[in-house]
């Protein structure tokens, strides 16, 4: 028997530019394979919001409404919740994602009928089948719901082994992401074989279980796909979404092998991976550079060793200089990642990281401030939570505070410092990190953008270090409005700037003041 299933992302409050939410056109595919009526609605991508969102439910109202969500549209999803409740009465409501995976019975609270936790493609026929059927769901692995005993969570089943099984995701929405300039995502792999203490993706993807941590496609169906994204929309700029592009067995003979298959369909692909440090030599940068990568981000997370240990990172401060030395001279862009501070950060730690930042003034980062975020599912939180550190607050994420006297100072300096551009910076390194489809002069543009607001960061930590060595704590916070107010015209002019490059480009950002900088 087959259902009617509306697919829906709830606009996202975030820093970041709208981008496809992929995960609808999977289970969509999914669904229609087994001859299931489908509608996604990508509310993020289209800049809608819950009434809007409801609006287009309500032009052919489906028996069973799906909605992946993060922690932090919860709000949205409980909107377009009320608003369906009040329009259509009770429609079975089925959630997933990141939020709902950590955070389950938050989203029952708020009126989803069920939960799926971790991947769902493996799940959601069954889900849809069993809500059609009246069936019992107590079978089906991997989910939360209510029933007259209370709460009910089923055991996780083993994640999808043959990626290749899965059919490729419907585009259904792929011409708002080519309105917006954004680059086409492409999942090739799932997964990582890190261990870093603040990531919560091998508990998601695995759900704590330590067999195949990370999962590939085979080359023959990624390039499939990005043959068909050429052929059939003129899709040439990627962002592969994979949490860890070079995962082993993904060695120098397969990038090899990948540019070569690339190359025999004559596909003039520019993409973008996420990448970690220590899988990086010089015939993987220069094999993937042949194939079209010109971006990356890179977990580099911190200069200090220590720091490195306290992370669980798998490289080392040697892997991090020599992986960033070869991405220089191939002249990929890098995002790199940074974690400043976490709880047991020390003032020499942070002199460190400055002399770090200050000879690679030409990598992209999020700002001079980070901090490691105490999220749901992952080992650093659950270490906070033994010394007692944990405290309530934020919209995903947990607090705790630094514990060194002076290291405290320094992050509450420079994040009330970062917290007066933050808006700024994120927009300027957006169509870099995003990316955007841009010509190569745009690029070269933006990163000389981001190159003069780093540049202000790194000598205004310089000066932070400084203060917090020779000057009582009273005045920390009269330094920082000084130095902000002394930068304003700087700042004013980053801004004119950057809104002239994005009126050339046609560009839209619609990013929101960061979330997480509470």
């Amino acid at each position: 028997m087959s259902s009617s299933v509306a697919l829906i992302t709830p606009h996202t409050i975030s820093h970041r530019t709208a981008e496809e939410t992929l995960a609808l056109g999977y289970l969509a595919s999914v669904l229609r394979e087994k001859n299931h009526l489908v509608t996604i609605i990508d509310g993020w991508l289209r800049s809608i919001g819950p009434s809007e969102i409801v609006d287009i439910i309500n032009q052919n109202i489906p028996d069973i409404i799906c909605m992946s969500c993060y922690r932090s549209n919860l709000d949205q999803a409980k909107e377009i919740l009320a608003i369906i409740t009040k329009r259509f009465g009770n429609i079975p409501t089925i959630c997933g994602g990141f939020g709902p995976t950590f955070h389950d019975v938050d989203f029952l609270d708020a009126g989803f009928s069920i939960v799926v936790r971790g991947e769902a493609e493996h799940t959601i026929v069954q889900i849809v089948n069993a809500i059609t059927s009246g069936s019992n769901l107590s079978g089906i692995p991997g989910i939360t719901f209510k029933d007259d005993s209370g709460i009910v969570r089923t055991d996780r089943s083993k994640p999808i082994q043959n990626l290749d099984s899965i059919p490729f995701p419907a585009r259904d929405e792929i011409k708002f992401a080519i309105l917006r300039n954004n680059p086409i995502h492409v999942c090739t792999s799932r997964g990582c074989e890190a261990h870093c203490s603040f990531c919560s993706i091998f508990t998601f993807t695995l759900g704590g279980s330590k067999e195949h941590r990370w999962r590939s496609r085979s080359i023959q169906n990624i390039v499939d796909e990005l043959r068909y994204l050429y052929e059939q929309f003129g899709i040439t700029h990627i962002k592969f979404v994979d949490d860890s592009f070079l995962e082993p067995p993904r060695d120098e003979q397969w990038v090899t092998e990948f540019a070569e298959t690339v190359s025999r369909y004559n596909l003039p692909l520019r993409f973008r991976t996420q990448i970690r440090a220590d899988r990086l030599s010089e015939g993987i940068v220069s094999g993937l550079k042949k194939a079209g990568w010109f971006s990356t981000s890179i977990g580099i997370e911190n200069a200090a060793q220590s720091v490195l240990r306290r992370m669980r990172k798998s490289a080392s401060i040697e892997d991090n200089w020599r992986a960033l030395e070869m991405l220089r001279r191939h002249n990929i862009y890098v995002q790199m990642g940074m974690i400043l501070f976490d709880d047991a950060t020390t003032i020499d730690e942070l002199e460190t990281n400055y002399r770090f930042l200050a000879h690679h003034d030409w990598v992209i980062t999020k700002g001079i401030f980070t901090e490691m975020f105490a999220a749901e599912g992952t080992p650093y939180t659950k270490t906070l939570s033994k010394k007692g550190l944990l405290k309530i607050g934020g919209q995903q994420n947990l607090r705790y505070d630094v514990q060194g006297t002076q290291a405290k100072r320094v992050y509450q300096m420079l994040k009330v410092w970062h917290k007066s551009h933050s808006s700024l910076y994120d927009w300027v390194i957006d169509s870099i990190v995003a990316p955007k489809v841009l010509p190569e002069e745009g690029y070269i543009c933006i990163h000389r953008l981001c190159q003069k607001i780093t540049a202000c960061d790194i000598a205004m930590f310089r000066r932070t270090l400084d203060h917090v060595a020779f000057h009582p704590a009273k005045n920390d916070i009269n330094v920082i409005t000084c130095a902000i107010a002394e930068h304003s015209c700087f700042y004013a002019s980053i801004w004119s700037q950057i809104q002239k490059i994005y009126d050339h480009y046609g560009l839209i950002y619609d990013g929101v003041p960061n979330p997480f900088l509470d």
